[in-house]
């Protein structure tokens, strides 16, 4: 460096003025580097991808559990309360699938393909070391994430983990665009945040209606937390747990822009009440077909489930007929107090004195009863005949009943979808197949059929 650049270095640094020789034009200013782009806008670089070909030696995490939610639909609200559970740990937004591999050599490629990984592969390696290392750190069994651009890459997710699990977290669309216009007004209008949300809402609808899982509102998570929770815990297959309800007493956690929400609601520790919703003049008009499709609009494919959802009722978790026995687990949903004893209650449909009890053995809102098959089909019983399944509580005119069915999954028309097999029994002599069914409105229920 010459002496005239020495000087003007420290010139500078201390003044911002340079000196230059007379006659010489100034140098043009340099310009901006340009805006760096949002890491969520950014297109993710089209890598083909394939499921592990062994998942016990290519995996090491186990059934992880993934929040599918547009933006600004309480993911944040639901991760902090499942990670108040003893078996769940979930950290705050983890963007893996951002984590890219790239090569720099063309020998690197062939030794890679050599051992049968393809950049795909090297991908799916790193994301689950990376889920897995911050599970093993928590002591915790099983992981949950809830990044909500992970909507945009559900069939990849799906492939890189075949034993995920997912849970699909919906919020109506008005309030969702509204809370997302709130949340950066400088940097959208009201008219910009309904249209990006409903990208975000778009993909979660695709994700639900191609996977399995569970679903969930966040009015309802809100409106009655312990029984949005107990539903979760059941189709997790893990016992509820009332201290996830104070999230915040339960576990330390940090709030970062940008990896979630940070506002005070959500800093409070424990569930607030939501907004009141949207009147129906009040939805945009590019939300309305969406706002129809989760059942929040008059006319949806999910208003009766919705609806059904709402109401107080047995939501069946697990049916497994077999061995003679038909085996029922599931929870009380929309029930503030649990009273009791609770039974489970069959009653032949069209003859209400003919009926079958079994202690639900209720714990934490949750049931797990059995069944034989032999029960139902009885000496005398005419077939074809139906037995609709309760949960009852209390006795006569102040007796309690609770339809089991089968609604918070979000998957309607369950009669076509979900056929369980026939068991084998006798009726004095002839041969009958008992078999469980959902009725037209997801409700469970068994049939005596004569033997085909």
């Amino acid at each position: 460096m010459n002496l005239l650049r020495k000087l003007n270095h420290k010139l500078g640094a201390t003044t911002g003025f340079e000196i230059r020789k007379a006659g010489l034009p100034y140098a043009p200013a340099p310009k901006p580097a340009p805006a760096k782009e949002p890491a969520e806008t950014k297109p993710v670089a089209q890598v083909a991808y394939r499921p592990p070909e062994d998942p016990e030696v290519d995996r090491l995490l186990r059934r992880p559990v993934f929040i599918m939610s547009p933006v600004r639909s309480g993911s944040t609200l639901l991760r902090l309360l499942l990670n108040a559970h003893s078996r769940l740990h979930s950290a705050h937004e983890l963007h893996f699938r951002r984590l890219e591999v790239t090569t720099s050599t063309k020998l690197a490629e062939r030794a890679m393909a050599e051992l049968g990984l393809e950049r795909g592969d090297l991908e799916h390696l790193i994301w689950d070391r990376v889920l897995h290392r911050e599970l093993v750190r928590s002591g915790k069994d099983f992981l949950v994430e809830k990044t909500p651009s992970n909507t945009f890459a559900y069939k990849r997710i799906a492939a890189c983990w075949p034993d995920a699990r997912f849970i699909f977290l919906l919020r109506h669309p008005a309030s969702i665009a509204r809370s997302w216009y709130e949340a950066d007004p400088e940097k959208r209008t009201e008219e910009e945040a309904a249209l990006d949300a409903l990208r975000y809402m778009r993909a979660t609808e695709r994700a639900r209606q191609a996977l399995p899982g569970h679903v969930v509102r966040y009015e309802e998570l809100t409106d009655d937390p312990e029984s949005a929770m107990k539903g979760i815990c059941s189709y997790l297959e893990i016992d509820f747990e009332p201290g996830m309800l104070d999230y915040g007493s339960q576990t330390q956690t940090s709030y970062k822009k940008g990896l979630g929400d940070w506002k005070d609601k959500i800093r409070s520790g424990q569930v607030q009440a939501g907004r009141a919703l949207p009147a129906e003049e009040e939805i945009p008009e590019p939300l309305r077909e969406i706002s129809t499709a989760w059942g929040y609009l008059e006319g949806g494919a999910d208003q009766d489930a919705a609806a059904a959802a709402r109401e107080p009722h047995a939501e069946i978790a697990e049916v497994w007929p077999r061995d003679g026995a038909v085996r029922l687990t599931g929870s009380l949903h929309g029930v503030t107090d649990d009273g009791g004893p609770w039974e489970l209650l069959l009653v032949r449909r069209d003859h209400e004195d003919q009926q079958l009890r079994y202690p639900a053995g209720l714990a934490d809102g949750g049931f797990d009863v059995t069944v034989p098959v032999a029960d139902l089909a009885p000496a005398g019983l005419t077939t074809p005949a139906q037995w609709d399944i309760h949960l009852a509580a209390g006795e006569g005119d102040a007796e309690v009943r609770l339809r089991a069915g089968r609604h918070l999954d979000g998957i309607t028309g369950k009669k076509n979808i979900m056929v369980f097999p026939g068991q084998p029994a006798e009726i004095d002599g002839a041969d009958v197949e008992v078999k469980p069914y959902y009725t037209i409105k997801d409700n469970l229920s068994v049939e005596v059929l004569p033997a085909s």
